[in-house]
C-alpha cells in the first residue's frame, strides 16, 4: 500500500488549513467554467431574482413600488434640506441627488448583498451541484431589477425641473457595463470570504457606510477645493458612481474613471477566476 504524505492530505482537506497555503496555483479552467455554467443558466438566476423581490413584498397594495417610494420620499426630504446646507440651487441640486441616489444604490446592494450570497442560498448548495456564480448573477440580477423601479423616479425629477438629456446618454451603456463586470468579480470573491469568516459582513456594512460619506453621493464634487477634487479620484467608489451618474446627467464621464474602472475589473476578473477555481467548490463545506 503505497504511503500518503502530508501534503497529498492537505490537498484534499477543505478546513484553514488548506486556506493558508500559499502560494495559490493558477487554475483558470475551474472558475471559468463555473462562470459559462453560470451564464447558460440564466432562466435559473433571473427567476430566483424575481421571486425575492416577489417574495419580499408579497400581499403588499403596491408590490415592489414601495422601493420606489421610499426612495423618492428620501431624495425629497434630503434635497430640500441639504440644498439649503450646501447653500445649492434646489433646481440643480434635487436632480444631482436622484441620479446619484438610485446610482449608489446599485453599488452598495452589488457589494452588501453579495457578502450573503452563498450563506442565504445555503439549503440548495446542500442539496444541488450548481455553479456558484449563478448566486452572484443572482445578486445583480435582482439589484437591477430593484433600480429599475427606482430609476422611474429620475424622468419623473428631471421634468418637474426641465433637466434635458443629450447624447452623452449613450455612455451610460459603458458605464453599466463596468459596474457590473466589477460587481461580480467583487461579489464572487467576497461572497467566498463571506462564506468562510462570518464576521466579513458586518465589517463590509461598516466600511461602505463611511464609504458613503466620502463619496460624492450627498454632495457635489463641485463643491469641494482642488485638493478635495484630486484626493477624489483615487476613491474606487467615486469612479464608479461618476460613469453612472455623468451620463445622466449629460454629462460625459472622464478618461480618468472610465480608465480606472477598466483597469479594475480587469485586475480583478484576473485574481478571482484561480481564487474562485481553488475555494468556491469548498463553500458548501463551510456552511
Amino acid at each position: 500500500m503505497p504511503k500518503l504524505d502530508s501534503s497529498s492530505l492537505i490537498d484534499v482537506q477543505p478546513g484553514l488549513t488548506n486556506w493558508r497555503r500559499w502560494p495559490m496555483r493558477w487554475d483558470y479552467g475551474t472558475g471559468l467554467i463555473d462562470i459559462q455554467r453560470g451564464l447558460t443558466s440564466w432562466r435559473t438566476w433571473s427567476m430566483l431574482a424575481w421571486n425575492d423581490i416577489r417574495r419580499r413584498y408579497r400581499r403588499s397594495s403596491l408590490g415592489q413600488f414601495w422601493l420606489t417610494l421610499s426612495m423618492a420620499m428620501t431624495i425629497g426630504g434630503l434635497g430640500f434640506v441639504y440644498s439649503h446646507l450646501f447653500r445649492t440651487d434646489v433646481t440643480s441640486y434635487l436632480p444631482y441627488l436622484a441620479v446619484t441616489f438610485v446610482s449608489w444604490g446599485i453599488i452598495s446592494s452589488l457589494v452588501n448583498e453579495s457578502c450573503t450570497a452563498f450563506s442565504e442560498n445555503e439549503n440548495l448548495l446542500r442539496q444541488l451541484a450548481l455553479p456558484r456564480s449563478i448566486f452572484i448573477f443572482r445578486v445583480i440580477a435582482r439589484t437591477f431589477m430593484v433600480a429599475a423601479h427606482n430609476a422611474l423616479i429620475i424622468p419623473v425629477v428631471f421634468i418637474y425641473f426641465g433637466v434635458g438629456v443629450n447624447m452623452n446618454l449613450l455612455w451610460l451603456a459603458v458605464g453599466l457595463a463596468l459596474v457590473i463586470v466589477n460587481g461580480f468579480w467583487f461579489g464572487f470573491f467576497i461572497a467566498i470570504v463571506c462564506a468562510r469568516f462570518r464576521d466579513v459582513p458586518q465589517i463590509v456594512t461598516n466600511v461602505m457606510q463611511v464609504v458613503f460619506f466620502i463619496t460624492p453621493v450627498m454632495f457635489q464634487p463641485e463643491l469641494l477645493p482642488e485638493s478635495g477634487r484630486s484626493l477624489m479620484k483615487w476613491n474606487p467608489f467615486a469612479n464608479f458612481l461618476e460613469v453612472l451618474r455623468d451620463p445622466i446627467l449629460g454629462v460625459q464621464p472622464s478618461s480618468w474613471a472610465l480608465t480606472t474602472c477598466f483597469l479594475i475589473a480587469v485586475v480583478g476578473f484576473v485574481m478571482v477566476v484561480p481564487f474562485a477555481s481553488r475555494y468556491a467548490p469548498r463553500v458548501v463545506y463551510w456552511l
